[in-house]
């Protein structure tokens, strides 16, 4: 066998020269992201290169994301119109000449970034709630550490190091893939 084919895409012309990974060997699955993010960092920390890994999410399953309820929407768009106005108010104080007082300024730019925000926030609300309204995100049940086929029996090896020498560190959610 030769090695690897080097191909690079340009435009829409495969040019040769240039190495593309394939990283189809399952080294380990993992229940979340972060375990097997730790484990990308244990074969990193041994010396394994950053393009010869890949983190994959594996079983997508389409889920239902839970609508944020209209109430606190408006409550949170409240909040972050309470911050806009108290900003523009002290604007104002610092650059306009008014007849009002500091702190009468500061109350009314409140009031009406509480005002503002909450009704932008409403409106969101009902918009984002409405009946026909579907909010799916298609998320990953497991997550697979994958390597190229030449550094998968070094990553292996690596791990069942790592392993052996620490087994009381041993994740319950990591499972080796063989």
């Amino acid at each position: 066998m030769e090695g690897p084919v080097r191909f690079a895409l340009e435009g829409n012309v495969l040019r040769p020269g240039v190495e593309v990974l394939v990283h189809d060997t399952v080294i380990v699955s993992a229940a979340s992201y972060r375990e097997a993010q730790e484990t990308v960092g244990i074969l990193r920390s041994s010396g394994m290169g950053r393009d010869s890994l890949a983190i994959v999410g594996a079983e997508l399953v389409l889920t239902e994301r839970p609508r944020i309820s209209t109430a606190r929407l408006a409550a949170k768009n409240a909040g972050t119109g309470l911050a806009a106005g108290l900003l523009a108010a002290v604007f104002v104080t610092l650059v306009a000449d008014t007849n009002l007082s500091g702190l009468a300024v500061l109350l009314w730019g409140a009031v009406y970034g509480v005002l503002v925000g909450g009704l932008i926030g409403l409106f969101r609300g009902l918009i984002h709630n409405r009946p026909d309204a579907v909010f799916t995100d298609l998320l990953p049940a497991r997550y697979e550490v994958r390597a190229t086929a030449a550094d998968a029996s070094v990553a292996r090896a690596l791990l069942d190091r790592q392993n052996t020498s620490t087994p009381e560190s041993q994740d319950p959610g990591l499972s080796n893939a063989a």
